[in-house]
This record gives C-alpha cells, sequence and structure tokens, in this order.
C-alpha cells in the first residue's frame, strides 16, 4: 500500500517564514505518522472485517468522538464563564490543550487523546 500526502504551507512574514514553515511541515509530519503507525498496529484488529463491520465500527468512533469534543467545548465554556465572573477585568486567554490520558486502554484509542 502507498499513500501519499500533499501539505503546502505559506506564511509570507518577513523574518518567520522559513522558521514557521519548517514547524509546520514537522509538526504535520508527526501527525500524520503516528496516525499511519496506530493504523498498522492495529490492523489485526480490522484485518478480517466486513465493509459493514467497518461502517458500524466507524460510526462507533465517530460517536464517541463527537461525545470527547462536545464534553471537552462544555468544560472550557463553564471554566470561561466561571472565571470571567470572578474577575472583573477581561484579560485574553489562551486555550487549554487536551490533555494526554496517563493509561493507555482498549477503551480510549484514537489517533489524538481528547478528554
Amino acid at each position: 500500500m502507498c499513500c501519499y500526502k500533499l501539505v503546502n504551507t505559506k506564511f509570507e512574514v518577513w523574518g518567520l517564514q522559513t522558521k514557521v514553515e519548517d514547524y509546520v511541515q514537522t509538526a504535520i509530519r508527526e501527525i500524520l505518522l503516528l496516525g499511519h503507525r496506530q493504523a498498522f498496529t492495529w490492523m489485526d484488529e480490522w484485518y478480517n472485517m466486513t465493509i459493514e463491520d467497518v461502517r458500524n465500527y466507524e460510526k462507533d468512533m465517530q460517536e464517541k468522538t463527537n461525545l470527547k469534543v462536545i464534553t471537552a467545548l462544555e468544560n472550557s465554556q463553564n471554566n470561561e464563564e466561571t472565571e470571567t465572573c470572578k474577575s472583573q477585568a477581561a484579560t485574553p486567554k489562551t486555550p487549554n490543550s487536551p490533555k494526554t490520558p496517563s493509561s493507555a486502554s482498549a477503551e480510549s484509542k484514537s489517533w489524538f487523546s481528547w478528554g
């Protein structure tokens, strides 16, 4: 199997262009490598699946991912509302990054660890 990915980056700011474009290319490469490694290592689980089994698995994973995203959004909105009520002056905040789980379980297998 051969897989090609085309990623174009353009950051036209003098003095930062090369560094930002290199950083983006490196980050994209790491993300794609992680996804492909995980797909390869999980091959034993999906190798004998029929197309119907694959569709059901995709549907289940989509529902679980959507639930994790909705939960994360609600938690961040609740935290922002609580912090806004406590503070009088509005200060810009950096969004929280998702935390990597401390233990890998079969239930939380995904390309990205949200939650």
